[in-house]
């Protein structure tokens, strides 16, 4: 059945970037000023409010009409949380719906409506100056009040239009969009499931947690006063924070994370030493969180709409509204994280309970950043199991790469039988045993991440930097040279990525990389390079083009280069890749297929998914539910799907009431 696009215009008193879209749409004051729907562009219908609803629409929707919508989360909400409820809109099911900005993700496109349809260059634009109206009367008035059309009726005619151009502008977009596979449209579906879910949150740890770090952050601030002697008010002032510290005589770029513990690790006045190191105590921004988890959270104490289908170029999820995706780490154990709690919910000031918790653990606002996991519990009555694929990149490239003897070594590290692998390459990069590498197990993790994908000295540099390790710059020279006389398959991987990439586009015709079942073709249709992965889905590369660069050890080379969104400006502009960033996008991509299924098994055999984070799946089970259900749900993550036979794959779990690492 063909689709028919379609598009909401809403007013609310509720702001939706604050609130969350579950809130938005529940919210009573919410309302639709109009509705435009069609698949012929020149031949669209609009429903306004206070019309009926239209026959010949509600035959469509009691047929199992499909709709297609820029964002259908959205249209859905919509429809399912206002127009019922408030129009009565005939139900319509979530499986009606396909999302075209799902499509466009999938393209490596924009997300944006007006970005994506400028990077197609399609003949059909949204209308950014009905953008404004729109605006205006999507909000009350100073008086509380919304618009009517009587008030304003130019500005609804101009609102009108810009719906009718949004869908002749997705109309436009979807006739040069890729479809989804049937198979990625059930992920969709599901991933839309699992954001209706949503997690619950524990609300009243929460807002004291945010009580104490309002408290911490005032008196951070007055003694930030005190220590540059009046002239900087607040941890947050910046730019006066480095015009004072350049004024004690100190150069200093900036005051980012990086750049304070630089300047720290160096000489400094005391007064300056004191202002950094209160900069990098109040700047802990992952407490912004807190504010995130209070303000989304809907009615029943769950927070919804967590994850971005096809976030990233390489298929993996983003993390929305609270960001899951960048939890810090934490250094608190479960036990002690139930303690801070229970010192949040005491009788006393936030003051006082900041004080214990500095004696008890360390400054408050590490240790508030460290609980921020167990933010998410369970459901009364329920219980959380979660598991995650255990160093599931370091086995991907390997089996991807046919490095023999590494998928060899994790197969037997997971029968008991072998080392761990960053042992072993602690034992390779330093020359040394087994035994003898243990106390340096950190190093092997460092070198895995810095050297897998192409990465040298400079990536050395930065995840010594980042696990807060020291090491000289011929040693982690060693260390590569070491690292890839270790792995040549791994090595070869990257250029044969890189020459399949670049020939494809050069010569037109099907390229490959890879040995067997694991091959990865690349082949250029229109002005698109796509990847095809063994599990069949594709990756994307728009625009691709070839030209010669230079090279740090002198000549030239054949590079490629394609549009993306930067993901630092959030532009889409050119960028070019190498063998060994092809190999990272392949890498993730193949992980995030293995999850991707493991959602689907899961759903299959009765475990609901209510949130996932890399690769890590979270699932609600009832608290009487068997003793064996942690085991369950590791079986069902580790079964391999039929296209990746022999990757090495296990899962750890683990069961309880807050979420935790």
């Amino acid at each position: 059945m063909e689709s028919k696009a379609c598009d909401f215009e809403t007013y609310s008193a509720c702001d939706l970037k604050t609130a969350g879209l579950d809130n938005y749409a529940r919210h009573e004051s919410t309302g639709i000023h109009c509705f435009s729907w069609g698949d012929d562009p020149l031949d669209l219908q609009t429903w306004h409010e206070g019309e009926p609803f239209p026959e010949e629409l509600r035959g469509y929707v009691a047929g199992g009409g499909v709709f297609t919508a820029w964002n259908a989360p959205f249209e859905l909400a919509i429809w399912l949380h206002c127009a019922v409820r408030k129009y009565g809109w005939p139900v319509i099911r979530p499986e009606q719906f396909q999302c075209s900005m799902a499509k466009a993700y999938a393209m490596s496109l924009p997300g944006a409506l007006e970005k994506a349809a400028a990077a197609l260059g399609v003949a059909e634009q949204k209308d950014m100056k009905g953008a404004r109206v729109m605006m205006q009367l999507a909000q009350p008035k100073a008086d509380g009040s919304f618009w009517t059309k009587s008030e304003a009726p130019e500005k609804f005619e101009q609102l009108f239009g810009y719906n009718r151009q949004d869908v002749r502008t997705e109309l436009a977009a979807c006739d040069r969009l890729m479809e989804l596979s049937d198979y990625e449209q059930k992920i969709w579906q599901i991933d839309y499931r699992i954001n209706q879910r949503g997690i619950q949150i524990d609300l009243a740890a929460v807002n004291a947690a945010i009580k104490l770090v309002e408290s911490e952050k005032a008196r951070l601030n007055a003694e930030m006063l005190k220590a540059t002697g009046g002239v900087v008010g607040s941890c947050t002032e910046v730019q006066l924070l480095v015009k004072w510290i350049r004024s004690q005589g100190v150069e200093l770029a900036g005051v980012a994370k990086a750049g304070v513990l630089d300047a720290l690790n160096g000489e400094l006045p005391d007064a300056v030493r004191t202002a950094l190191v209160l900069r990098k105590e109040a700047a802990k921004s992952s407490t912004a969180k807190l504010i995130a988890m209070r303000d989304a959270v809907s009615a029943d104490g769950r927070v919804r709409g967590i994850l971005q289908y096809h976030g990233a170029n390489t298929g993996r999820w983003a993390g929305r509204r609270i960001q899951v995706q960048n939890f810090p780490r934490g250094f608190l154990k479960p036990a002690e994280v139930e303690d801070v709690f229970k010192i949040l919910r005491k009788t006393g000031t936030s003051q006082q309970h900041a004080q214990e918790i500095d004696i008890l653990y360390a400054p408050p606002l590490d240790v508030i950043s460290s609980c921020l996991r167990g933010m998410i519990v369970a459901k009364p009555g329920h219980d959380l199991v979660a598991a995650d694929f255990a160093n599931i990149e370091n086995r991907v490239l390997p089996w991807l790469a046919n490095e023999e003897w590494k998928v060899r070594a994790f197969r037997e590290f997971d029968a008991g039988t072998g080392p761990d692998l960053y042992l072993v390459a602690v034992s390779r990069g330093r020359g040394i045993s087994i035994a003898e590498a243990k106390p340096f197990r950190q190093e092997g993790k460092v070198e895995e991440l810095a050297f897998q994908f192409g990465g040298g000295k400079g990536a050395m540099s930065t995840w010594c930097r980042t696990f807060g390790m020291e090491m000289a710059d011929d040693e982690k020279e060693l260390r590569k040279v070491r690292w890839r006389e270790a792995h040549p398959r791994i090595v070869a991987y990257w250029h044969d990525l890189e020459s399949a990439a670049i020939n494809a586009v050069q010569l037109g015709c099907v390229c490959k990389a890879g040995a067997g079942d694991r091959v990865v073709s690349f082949i250029k249709r229109g002005s698109f390079l796509w990847a095809r992965l063994p599990s069949g889905r594709v990756l994307c590369y728009p625009y691709p083009t070839v030209r010669d660069v230079e090279v740090p050890w002198g000549g030239t080379k054949p590079a490629l280069f394609y549009m993306s969104v930067n993901g630092v400006t959030n532009k889409w502009e050119e960028t070019n890749t190498y063998g060994g960033s092809l190999a990272e996008n392949v890498t993730q991509a193949v992980a995030r297929d293995l999850l991707a299924d493991a959602l689907v098994r899961l759903e299959d055999n009765g475990f609901p998914v209510v949130m996932h984070v890399h690769d890590e799946v979270v699932v609600e089970v009832p608290q009487d539910a068997p003793a064996d259900t942690v085991q369950r749900v590791e079986e069902l993550i580790s079964k391999l799907p039929k296209w990746a036979v022999g990757l090495p794959v296990s899962a750890e779990g683990w069961r309880g009431a807050r979420y935790r690492k």
